[in-house]
């Protein structure tokens, strides 16, 4: 288990993490003017949709540290350790959404943490079919997309942006959780039982 932990770095996720949640604090809800097809040529999107992007770039460079031979064999479950990992990450981030919200210091916490899970599903699901590289280019490349193409005339978001929704939205709610899920199996089924080799790879 330590091998483990040495090898992934998971407390860079971890150090990530932390990071989201004084962004939150420090964030609050400043906007930006950003370039959209509307019907006025640009939307305002809150600056706070960025914030988990460090956290979803650490958990793919994290997920892409090829294991050792000791762990790599099947009496390692390593995609059990790492589906463990990410759950226990989207935990710690509830946990830290709801400290603040106790708080009362940002109306938009919520928000960001559903967003968190949100991508973080994302990243991880198409981490385990396409590599770590291309999980982070989708992750930011989602934010982008849905700040360009995301609004309907009315100025709206449509409801597949999930990111650019309402904290209380049901349907950008039922798609968090099943991203998240999805990204957690996805996890757990990326490191299956390889052979042992005679040295350590590197990354994958």
């Amino acid at each position: 288990m330590s091998l483990w932990w040495t090898t992934r770095r998971w407390w860079l996720a971890g150090g990530a993490l932390g990071l989201f949640l004084l962004s939150i604090e420090l964030i609050g809800e400043h906007q930006a003017t950003v370039p959209a097809f509307t019907p006025i040529g640009s939307a305002t999107i809150k600056l706070m949709l960025f914030v988990p992007v460090p956290v979803c770039l650490a958990l793919a460079y994290c997920a892409q540290r090829f294991p050792p031979a000791s762990e790599s064999t099947a009496v390692r479950p390593v995609g059990v350790y790492d589906g463990f990992a990410v759950v226990v990450l989207g935990f710690l981030a509830v946990a830290g959404i709801a400290l603040i919200d106790a708080l009362g210091t940002s109306p938009l916490a919520w928000a960001a943490g559903r967003n968190l899970l949100f991508l973080i599903g994302l990243t991880m699901t198409v981490g385990a079919m396409a590599g770590s590289t291309v999980s982070g280019v989708v992750c930011v490349g989602w934010l982008v997309l849905v700040t360009l193409v995301g609004y309907g005339n009315d100025l709206h978001p449509y409801p597949w942006t999930v990111v650019l929704r309402d904290a209380t939205d049901p349907v950008a709610g039922i798609a968090t959780g099943t991203v998240f899920a999805l990204g957690v199996v996805a996890t757990v089924g990326r490191h299956s039982p390889l052979p042992v080799y005679a040295g350590y790879a590197g990354r994958r």
